[in-house]
């Protein structure tokens, strides 16, 4: 097996052969004007590595361990074979006699979560082929830096895994009067992703690298070229190649000997100062700014993400040194990327056990989908809010490779590349399912393991143990959710290559039209109880009657239906009302779920005397209250009656088969497959939420037990509290109440040793049960007033709406405009009265017909549709339940009205236009 690997070979672009900087190296070689060289691969270092690895384990548990190793292989000799080879890589990448940079390539660079950079060595200038294998030997050596075991220690990495490959590449002698620096593709520092960042100083880029010199700085716009801003720094030195000349500075060198720019062999960088005019000169004219920034763009496009490079200037060329992914941006929090998914306040603890689970998903699908990890928050909560990282947001949208799909001859000749690159798209829907029975029976466990006997401590390690099985079970979904989009955009551009933008999107619907879910399931049963109220007047006349949970107790009367009713929320119970686990469940608040079986079933009997009177119903266009157009068929917008599932499923394969046959032979298989796989991630996607809702039964009823403990300890008044608690003080909480009542413990059984004397009986009978002798439960008593101000505060943030982009005052609404523009959501339209729903205690009082209005809809709120004339959300868009129910049931629908909720009044007639997104006030 070769021990070297030139750039341009392509399995230098593996990671494991090549490590994190060099396989992009190799990647960047295949396009960019990367100065040639070669890899010794990491395997070389395992060869190199294997007769010493019985020490090492030994020296791993010595006092000092990373000195040591990293002198035993320092020590340790080459075998003459592996000279020869080097002599040979140096010769073909023409390096002979050339000045090179040896550059440390760990293997877990890329590591999700880590950040490895500047843990391991660089030497610069190195010459000669003993030289190359003496640098390359350090760079092993600095995989046991100090502070590169301790990060791994700390990660919880098996030192021995850790692996080093080397990358010797040509160095690019840039003297002191020109320039080298850093560049990124996007403004990390700023968030602003429509321009590139550069740092820049004269000589040798590892000044800038380090960050320990002064550098100038400039911004400049990616579109254009056109340089934004320019801060100029007083840059009195450079750093050159010895022997490389002295260029502009004064000739005052000082050699730099030793370290990772260079030891063996002498000096090999030279350290100049520079000349009065030149230290506040510009390191870069205008015109290279605007070419190390087109550098950084087509670093970008090569590797289709935002990049974060190292350049050089040298005799008029410009070179590209590294490129790695841009992971952190400065955040811009606001709602537009949260809204839909998290409308209401969150309680602290809901939010701190599920954001780990939520973040290690998030990173989990990029990966999946070829993207890096991102190393910092995508969404945070605020002042009771989740907000999002729209910087983030726009950092990793669009990533989608349609340039793969520009044309039927690019598809075509793609083809290979897809199925290498998303194969697993096809797989992980199986995957998935087989993954299942593990979480389910992991919930089956854990809702009948008994509480009572439980400690404290043991209470909440059993809360922690139910979060972490929503952490694995949740790891793939954040894929299902990014995929299904992506499928979309996908299917929707193949159309769009031979169709007009309207024409897609209808036969995009139509291709949708009949899409099996959880949710549909279910809303078919509720309609099949809703038919069983419609079918007993006195039931439905003893519901119309008694509302809420006085209609529960009604049902008492009726045990048939009661019966069917009970299975209903057996199956199907645990669905949720709201995203925070503070709230009840269908199971735990019945009353909502009959309120809506009520309303569906008045429809039911409304629509059935207007059909026998020959007249139509409450929104269906006879000039009432909803009286307006909707779109039943997809893009159709005729009034016509909503098709039935057997309608839609017919103009459904009639739609595949035509656009299958219209499709060139070699793609047919390839759209036919996108096709499927939109449905199936579609069902998948609410299957997914479906099965993780069953998550909040268990946790309530642990969270009940733990807050009632808390309770009986006179630390919270009532137990659903422990949820304004955050983890981090509730668990240092409890954890140093289980401490002290282990010291209690030890107390008592050393004085049981002791003499039972009369004082020491009367002071073990005074002991508390609950505070104990030396302050047990002490601990606790901070978690009452954490409670109480996260309880008011929460409490005043649902009575306000929040700011948009946290930080900013929220624009006022226009009051003078009666035309409001958002997303459309379903195609149609409708005039009528609004209904505005800020919450499910308010779904018994919906009118029949009205249009609806909320910040956002879930599965929960799906009976709400068949009464709904039309619907308007503050959040979402295409792809929200809100607008894919809406479209089901031919309902117009425009999404991402900011501020509707606050805007709209009940009873406030507008005329909803779904098919171009925007409501025009009429009163």
């Amino acid at each position: 097996m070769s021990l070297t690997l030139r750039f341009t070979d392509p399995l230098a672009t593996e990671l494991a052969r090549s490590g994190g900087k060099g396989a992009s190296l190799a990647k960047s070689a295949q396009n960019l004007p990367v100065p040639g060289g070669f890899i010794v691969t990491a395997d070389a270092y395992s060869q190199f590595i294997a007769p010493l690895k019985s020490r090492i384990s030994e020296l791993i548990c010595t006092d000092s361990p990373a000195e040591a190793i990293a002198d035993l292989i320092r020590a340790t000799p080459f075998p003459d074979a592996w000279l020869s080879e080097f002599d040979g890589a140096v010769a073909e990448a023409g390096l002979t006699g050339q000045a090179v940079a040896v550059r440390s390539s760990g293997t877990m660079e890329d590591l999700p979560g880590a950040a490895f950079a500047g843990q391991h060595d660089t030497y610069l200038g190195v010459r000669g082929t003993a030289a190359i294998a003496e640098a390359v030997r350090d760079c092993y050596a600095s995989l046991w830096n100090e502070h590169a075991f301790r990060y791994r220690r700390q990660l919880g990495v098996d030192q021995l895994e850790a692996k080093m490959a080397v990358v010797v590449q040509l160095m690019v002698s840039v003297s002191a009067d020109e320039a080298a620096g850093v560049a990124f593709s996007v403004d990390p520092v700023r968030g602003n992703t429509d321009e590139v960042l550069i740092n820049a100083a004269f000589g040798l880029g590892e000044t800038v690298v380090g960050g320990e010199e002064p550098v100038d700085e400039f911004r400049v716009r990616r579109e254009t070229g056109e340089q934004v801003a320019a801060e100029i720094a007083e840059k009195p030195t450079a750093l050159i190649m010895s022997g490389g000349g002295n260029g502009a500075g004064d000739g005052a060198g000082h050699d730099v000997g030793g370290g990772r720019l260079g030891e063996g062999g002498g000096a090999r960088t030279t350290v100049v100062d520079l000349g009065a005019e030149q230290r506040t000169r510009p390191a870069l004219t205008t015109a290279q700014a605007k070419q190390v920034a087109e550098l950084a763009v087509a670093a970008e496009n090569h590797f289709g993400f935002a990049q974060d490079i190292e350049w050089a200037l040298h005799d008029g060329d410009l070179y590209l040194l590294q490129s790695r992914p841009i992971t952190r941006v400065a955040p811009r929090w606001t709602r537009d990327e949260s809204a839909e998914r998290f409308p209401t306040p969150v309680t602290p603890l809901t939010w701190d056990l599920v954001e780990a689970g939520f973040h290690h998903s998030l990173n989990h699908s990029f990966d999946l989908m070829g993207l890096p990890p991102f190393d910092d928050k995508w969404f945070v909560m605020r002042d009771f809010y989740i907000y999002g990282n729209q910087t983030a947001v726009d950092l990793y949208a669009g990533r989608l490779p349609t340039n793969m799909l520009s044309s039927v001859e690019t598809i075509t000749e793609s083809l290979p590349q897809i199925a290498r690159q998303f194969g697993w798209v096809q797989e992980l829907p199986v995957q998935w399912m087989r993954d299942l029975d593990t979480y389910l029976i992991g919930i089956g466990r854990l809702s009948n393991e008994p509480l009572e006997d439980k400690s404290l401590a043991q209470v909440w390690d059993h809360v922690i143990a139910i979060s972490d099985l929503g952490t694995e079970y949740f790891r793939p979904n954040i894929a299902i959710s990014l995929t299904q989009g992506t499928l979309y955009a996908a299917l929707q551009h193949m159309l769009s290559l031979a169709l007009d933008e309207d024409q897609a999107q209808v036969v995009f619907e139509r291709l949708m039209a009949s899409t099996e879910t959880k949710t549909s399931q279910v809303n078919a049963e509720l309609r099949e109880l809703s038919q069983l109220v419609a079918a007993d007047a006195d039931l439905l006349t003893a519901l119309e009657a008694h509302h809420g949970e006085a209609g529960v107790a009604e049902l008492e009367r009726f045990p048939q239906f009661k019966a069917s009713f009970d299975r209903f929320l057996e199956q199907h119970g645990h669905r949720e009302l709201d995203f925070d686990a503070y709230h009840p469940t269908w199971v735990e608040a019945p009353h909502i779920v009959l309120d809506q079986i009520r309303l569906l079933a008045a429809r039911t009997v409304a629509e059935t005397e207007a059909s026998d009177a020959g007249a139509s119903p409450a929104g269906g266009g006879d000039g009432s209250a909803a009286a307006g157009t909707g779109s039943p068929e997809p893009g159709a917008g005729s009034a016509t009656a909503p098709m039935t599932d057997m309608e839609r499923k017919i103009v459904q394969a009639e739609t595949e088969l035509a656009v299958v046959n219209a499709a060139p032979e070699k793609l047919r298989y390839l759209v036919q497959e996108v096709i499927r796989l939109a449905r199936t991630y579609t069902a998948l996607d609410d299957l997914e939420h479906y099965q993780t809702t069953r998550l909040t039964l268990p946790m309530r009823r642990a969270l009940k037990e733990l807050g009632g403990r808390l309770v009986d300890a006179g630390v919270l008044v009532e137990a659903a509290d422990v949820y304004f608690i955050d983890f981090e003080h509730l668990d240092t909480a409890i954890r140093a109440d289980a401490a002290n009542r282990d010291l209690d413990a030890t107390d008592a059984d050393a004085a049981d040793r002791e003499v039972d004397t009369a004082d020491a009986a009367a002071t073990r009978a005074s002991t508390s049960p609950v505070t104990g002798t030396t302050g047990t439960g002490s601990a606790l008593t901070s978690l009452t007033e954490i409670a109480a101000q996260n309880k008011a505060a929460y409490q005043a943030a649902v009575d306000r709406t929040p700011e948009w982009e946290y930080g900013k005052e929220t624009a006022a609404v226009d009051a003078d405009s009666d035309h409001i523009t958002g997303t459309a959501g379903s195609p149609g339209t409708v005039e009528g009265e609004v209904f505005v729903v800020h919450s499910p205690a308010d779904f018994s009082s919906f009118p029949d017909g009205a249009i609806l209005v909320a910040r956002t809809t879930n599965p929960a709120w799906t009976a709400l549709f068949y009464q709904a004339g039309g619907v308007i959300t503050e959040s979402g868009g295409a792809l929200s339940h809100g607008a894919v129910t809406a479209r089901e049931l031919g309902l117009p629908a425009v999404m991402a009205v900011r501020d509707a909720t606050s805007r709209f009044t009940s009873g406030q007639r507008v005329r909803v236009d779904g098919s171009n997104g925007n409501v025009i006030e009429l009163d």
